[in-house]
């Protein structure tokens, strides 16, 4: 009987150790520290600012040894709104979105995409840190969404078509791909054309086969695509300064420990920042490049479009915000 007790003893001891490292374990599988692995989706192609910012992204995150990245391009992962709702399900996706999208679920946040609302891009560095953005964000939370940040700049957006746009009566009844949102749709619709909604990766193919009759785009995507192969004409409205909008779901985001919440969330708004001034640079090559393979850039008169897209801002119920903003942000 001793030796039995004794040998039980002896087994009590070293099972010990096991049991703490188990609960050791257990703990940090709930805690969490890391690498911890994200998928990053994009519908644009290899040339694309919006591809070549996530690049630079992985490279960082990659490197802190708290994350495995990948990118996925050209709509792998799915579109826009499909790889958002795989985030918000809790899919380790961050999705590029855009305010006209996100209105859906944070209606105000549209403002900061309207149709001439803002000329100089840095002014989302200081919308930042307003109230009101801090708002928007918890909104966002409470819907299962991680606003990254919303100063990524891909440029302004012009009508590519094969016809000289010099003002609003020389859309009509061109249909023009948009973005499937009531803030895109009115606008374009108000400027005077059939605004049609369809995927990026369609692009392409629908002006091809006469689908639609061109789109509206900023310049770092028309030129990834190509677009110079099968439109003649970039009509330089600048109606939209397309901003992007990084997204990814509160569920993954909220497992990880604060020190890579915090780095995750910086990397993208300081890259954000970066690309604000390499995008300008970015265009005036790139156009250049394009114009060399028989695009034709047309400057435009940009105030009739102005005034037709001013009913707009009531139609969405955006105004008062607009003033309110405006007085804030020094516009």
């Amino acid at each position: 009987m001793k030796k039995l007790l004794s040998a039980l003893a002896i087994v009590s001891v070293l099972l010990v150790p096991l049991f703490a490292n188990g609960k050791q374990e257990q703990k940090e599988a709930v805690t969490g520290k890391g690498p911890y692995e994200v998928k990053f989706s994009t519908e644009n192609g290899a040339e694309d600012v919006e591809t070549k910012a996530l690049m630079e992204i992985k490279e960082i995150l990659n490197k802190s040894g708290k994350f495995k990245i990948e990118v996925f391009i050209g709509g792998a992962l799915g579109e826009n709104d499909d790889t958002l709702e795989q985030a918000i399900q809790g899919a380790p996706i961050v999705t590029v979105s855009d305010p006209g999208r996100l209105m859906s679920f944070v209606n105000a946040y549209g403002i900061i995409q309207m149709p001439y609302f803002i000329d100089d891009i840095s002014v989302v560095n200081r919308l930042m840190d307003t109230d009101i953005y801090k708002n928007w964000e918890d909104q966002f939370e409470s819907q299962g969404i991680k606003l990254l940040t919303s100063n990524w700049y891909s440029g302004p957006r012009n009508f590519i078509l094969n016809k000289e746009v010099h003002q609003p009566s020389d859309l009509k009844g061109q249909k023009i791909r948009t973005i499937a949102s009531p803030l895109f749709t009115e606008s374009v619709n108000a400027m005077g054309a059939v605004a049609t909604p369809m995927s990026w990766t369609e692009v392409y193919s629908g002006i091809e086969q006469k689908a639609i009759d061109g789109c509206e785009a900023q310049t770092p995507t028309s030129y990834a695509s190509h677009l110079w192969e099968i439109c003649k004409y970039t009509n330089k409205t600048e109606h939209f300064q397309l901003i992007g909008c990084p997204c990814i779901g509160t569920t993954t985001f909220n497992s990880w420990d604060p020190e890579a919440q915090n780095l995750f969330v910086q990397t993208f708004r300081d890259v954000g920042k970066k690309y604000q001034t390499l995008v300008l640079n970015m265009i005036e090559e790139e156009e250049k490049e394009m114009a060399k393979k028989g695009m034709v850039f047309v400057q435009v008169d940009k105030t009739p479009f102005k005034k037709a897209v001013e009913p707009v801002y009531e139609k969405l119920g955006y105004t008062e915000l607009k003033e309110q903003l405006v007085k804030e942000l020094g516009l």
